[in-house]
């Protein structure tokens, strides 16, 4: 999108994050914002896909790919004159105290 072309769109990869350590991490109580789809949204988007922490960030859904039965969430951000939706899903744990990791980033059509 021409209006916010600092946003990394598209499927996300980071070669830094390692899923396994992450998740020992907030095991260990540390970074708990990663057990929130979109504080990891926030952050994470902040910090490597172009978002701003002041972005309006807000849960559309949750569910489970049928199938892999792997828990996944979408965010919405409101970056400001575009709107994003931001995949996120759980590769280690289910549930409350599995960790989030974004999978994507698209654009949503005015």
């Amino acid at each position: 999108m021409a209006d916010c072309p600092e946003v990394i769109l598209g499927s996300v990869s980071i070669p830094t994050e390692d899923y396994g350590k992450i998740q020992s991490v907030a095991d260990q109580g540390r970074n708990l914002w990663r057990l929130s789809p979109i504080r990891t949204a926030q952050i994470v988007g902040s910090e490597h896909l172009g978002l701003s922490p002041t972005d309006v960030y807000t849960m559309v859904e949750q569910f489970i790919e049928p199938g892999s039965g792997l828990p996944h969430a979408v965010v919405r951000v409101k970056h400001g004159p575009c709107t994003f939706l931001v995949e996120l899903y759980q590769p280690e744990k289910r549930g409350p105290k599995g960790i989030w990791i974004v999978d994507s980033v698209l654009t949503v059509e005015r």
